[in-house]
């Protein structure tokens, strides 16, 4: 049986190296050197920091960043063969197998082909890639994560696994309702805003004119939410972290007589900016260079008026569905979900004073 399955592995690869190359990955495939450009997989954005899905296997729960990358590679050896040949790994990956090493390649064929051996419809392979080595799950089985560091063009190592997916993926659009019901788990929380200036004098919830003010949410908030949900035979995973604050204002009041505070009103007041984070809490005598993106400079006064500051964080959600036994049933993006507060917030002139010493 195992010669027979040999025998296949090395039909799979020769299905991918031409006659005659003077290596098992052949020049057609890169040698194992990657591709950037095309259909390169290095190219493709799941590799660069937009995950499809990341499956059962996640990262750091206090992060949005350490994320498993997956990529659906196809149903048959020869795709998962041609997805490691664009992936980046050392040559010796390719070379004929020693006693006492890895067989590279060879190995991975004929794990492959076993398993291809019986497969149904739908079964396909992935090809995982994740930033730290403690996200790969244990070798054997479905799973092949003996693989050697990949090294992408201009970026950070990383560590690959091959996945063999039997558990039909849910047609596009029409995902189980069981995933909605994990999403309805995560509790994505609405922001609580906060500024500096956050009062003058006496009066709350105000700032002041042509001077920044710092805008944060609470940091405590910024970190991955993951929540589960079971039915109908299968187990959904939904998980989402925040990418991004925006930050929006606007009012507009023509009439200068409107203005209790006195002064001109020269435009109407607008606010769009967007913060790739929570924003900075104010620390006394911090440069106004620290708020970063998250601060604003008010032009115009409320005119006596409180108007709403508003801030909404957007999420971007992931889903994996699998079966009772844990097996990966497809994985894919949520979409992007956004949850957001207001502040009623005044804006004062202050008008400086002088006065004879």
């Amino acid at each position: 049986m195992r010669e027979l399955l040999r025998r296949a592995a090395l039909a799979a690869l020769a299905a991918l190296v031409p006659l005659g190359a003077a290596s098992p990955a052949g020049a057609t495939l890169g040698g194992g050197y990657g591709g950037t450009s095309g259909n390169g997989i290095w190219a493709l954005s799941w590799w660069i920091g937009n995950p499809d899905g990341q499956g059962p296997y996640t990262g750091p729960p206090a992060s949005g960043v350490d994320l498993c990358s997956w990529h659906d590679v196809g149903p048959a050896v020869s795709d998962l063969g041609h997805a490691l040949s664009q992936a980046s790994l050392p040559p010796s990956f390719w070379t004929v197998p020693r006693s006492g090493r890895h067989p590279g390649i060879w190995g991975v064929l004929e794990w492959a082909s076993h398993l291809a051996a019986r497969a149904h419809r739908g079964d396909h392979f992935d090809l995982v890639a994740c930033p730290q080595p403690g996200e790969l799950p244990p070798n054997g089985g479905y799973v092949e994560s003996a693989l050697p560091l990949a090294h992408p063009p201009g970026g950070a190592p990383l560590y690959l696994f091959c996945f063999f997916d039997t558990v039909v993926d849910p047609p596009a659009g029409e995902l189980p309702p069981v995933v909605k019901e994990a999403f309805d788990e995560t509790h994505l929380p609405a922001p609580e805003i906060a500024t500096s200036p956050s009062s003058i004098d006496d009066v709350a919830r105000a700032t002041v004119v042509n001077l920044p003010t710092w805008l944060w949410i609470q940091p405590t908030i910024w970190h991955r939410y993951q929540a589960e949900a079971a039915a109908g035979g299968l187990v959904a995973t939904v998980w989402a972290y925040p990418e991004t604050v925006t930050w929006t204002a606007s009012w507009d009041f023509p009439d200068p007589a409107s203005n209790p505070e006195g002064g001109v009103s020269l435009a109407p007041e607008r606010v769009d900016q967007q913060c790739r984070g929570p924003g900075a809490p104010y620390r006394p005598g911090a440069s106004p260079e620290a708020a970063g993106a998250c601060a604003v400079t008010f032009a115009e006064p409320t005119f006596g008026t409180r108007q709403p500051l508003r801030a909404e964080v957007t999420w971007s959600v992931h889903w994996a569905v699998a079966n009772a036994a844990g097996v990966v049933g497809g994985e894919g993006r949520y979409g992007e979900v956004v949850t957001a507060a207001s502040l009623a917030l005044r804006v004062m002139q202050v008008e400086a004073v002088i006065t004879a010493g």
